[in-house]
């Protein structure tokens, strides 16, 4: 008999679902043995109607089976914390990061300005990612609504466990970190050149940029208060196959089996 684990998602929005032009507001990604598939349901139902952007009108979750042997099993990027000051500080940590990743000058500053203005049109939220050409700034998604949402990620039970005694260590408890860790992990794996992301809950100001260089930097001070947030992903796009890559995006499940902590 093969052993099966499910992919577990949840999405929430304000006046109706997000692609048909609401308000996104959370959501959530687990792949659990078919045993903790109520509890993780329950447990997503009380973050949709408990997060920050306020309480949803709209819920969706939906379940998967999943057949362990298609799924791919990576190791995650190494985490460290840039040492911040203030926003001002961590803007220039950032560009800094993503300069030295690769991603030129006029796509840094596009990549910023919808992150503060909002990248979905009429400057709102979007349920999941921009993707843009590092060179050039242009983007490349094909819905400027939805974006790309990263889905079918998760750790294994051994890795989840060494990750949350690392992170305690750090002070870093947090459920936060470690989805970001994970979905940053799939996204450089899948092909992305680099990553920038601030979070649109008004109170949670610490972002991270991603790459293939140096990892999962966390950066304190990140977002500023007038930050819709969002997350942005670069590749190179002459060297991509853009339907491909977006479906490894979306459709490619993969669990995280080992863990790295940056010693930068």
């Amino acid at each position: 008999m093969k052993t099966m684990v499910y992919s577990v998602r949840m999405r929430a929005a304000q006046g109706g679902p997000h692609e048909k032009g609401g308000r996104h507001i959370s959501g959530a990604e687990k792949i659990v043995p078919f045993e903790q598939v109520a509890q993780t349901i329950q447990q997503m139902l009380h973050r949709a109607k408990s997060h920050a952007l306020g309480e949803p009108d709209f819920i969706n979750i939906n379940v998967e089976r999943l057949e362990l042997q298609y799924i791919k099993y990576i190791t995650a990027l190494p985490l460290q914390t840039a040492k911040t000051k203030d926003h001002e500080h961590a803007l220039w940590c950032a560009r800094q990061l993503l300069s030295a990743s690769g991603v030129q000058p006029a796509a840094i500053e596009r990549a910023l300005e919808l992150l503060a203005r909002g990248p979905a049109p009429g400057g709102q939220n979007m349920r999941g990612a921009v993707i843009m050409d590092a060179a050039s700034g242009r983007r490349l998604e094909p819905d400027p609504w939805r974006g790309v949402r990263v889905s079918r990620m998760d750790y294994t039970p051994r890795a989840a466990a060494e990750l949350s005694r690392l992170l305690e260590s750090m002070g870093l408890e947090h459920f936060r970190v470690r989805e970001a860790l994970a979905l940053a992990t799939k996204v450089i794996y899948a092909g992305t050149l680099a990553e920038i992301c601030c979070s649109d809950d008004p109170h949670y100001t610490t972002g991270y940029v991603s790459s293939q260089r140096f990892g999962y930097v966390r950066i304190p001070h990140l977002k500023h208060a007038s930050f819709k947030g969002g997350r942005v992903f670069f590749i190179r796009s002459q060297e991509i196959n853009l339907e491909e890559y977006i479906s490894r995006l979306q459709e490619e499940p993969v669990l995280i089996d080992q863990i790295r902590i940056s010693n930068g």
